[in-house]
């Protein structure tokens, strides 16, 4: 039980500075789900992820994404999966338009002690509107440090951080550059295949200046 109130400490303190100052910071709520088939090495991932220009109010874009993942070792899984996109201006009038994406994944984890390190290569082929196509390949870096227990089981309250590289392709017009996202935040796992993070993203898209973010996700694992 000590756990939950610890955890909700460190959540306030985090998130405190940022709500305070909520009409600069945009908002991500993200649900990351995983269906293991069986006993087979096959499994589903699926998606969602609601973005907002503000903490909610502002509709910025819905992202569904759906792979068929494969454990080909313990510490390596391939993924292949399809991705659909809406997407919103900010304000009005909305301007909305929708992408579908094509992607294909190669996620490897590891340790150092008890600090867990996973490392996600990711391809995308990106069908947009009016007929373009775009290239995209990104690279993230994860890092999950537990505060009480090794195994990351239930109760572990824990660190967590990434720092993503989008890199674009396949088209001239575009600098090779696309956008880094850098995140910490807090996670609490309420079962061993269930947890919650709160956290706070930096975006740098291109050349423009960076955005805040508020990042809410359930992490969740179930078996079919």
């Amino acid at each position: 039980m000590w756990q939950n109130y610890v955890f909700l400490t460190l959540l306030f303190l985090v998130a405190s500075p940022f709500i305070v100052s909520a009409q600069h910071v945009q908002g991500w709520g993200i649900y990351f789900g995983n269906t293991a088939l069986g006993k087979s090495k096959f499994s589903v991932h699926h998606e969602l992820q609601l973005r907002d220009y503000k903490m909610v109010g502002d509709h910025q874009q819905t992202l569904l994404r759906v792979g068929l993942q494969y454990q080909a070792l313990p510490s390596t899984s391939f993924t292949f999966g399809y991705g659909y996109i809406y997407t919103e201006a900010e304000g009005t009038p909305n301007l909305p338009f929708s992408e579908n994406r094509i992607y294909q994944e190669a996620l490897m984890k590891h340790r150092i002690d008890i600090v867990r390190l996973r490392h996600r290569f990711r391809a995308e082929e990106r069908f947009m509107p009016q007929g373009k196509f775009r290239g995209r390949g990104r690279y993230c870096l994860f890092i999950d440090v537990p505060f009480t227990q090794r195994q990351m089981g239930e109760g572990e309250i824990y660190a967590a951080f990434y720092d993503e590289i989008f890199l674009n392709a396949f088209d001239d017009k575009l600098d090779v550059f696309d956008r880094n996202r850098l995140y910490g935040g807090l996670g609490y796992k309420l079962k061993d295949n269930l947890g919650l993070q709160l956290g706070y993203m930096r975006q740098h898209v291109g050349k423009l200046p960076g955005t805040d973010h508020i990042l809410f996700s359930v992490h969740h694992q179930l078996r079919f």
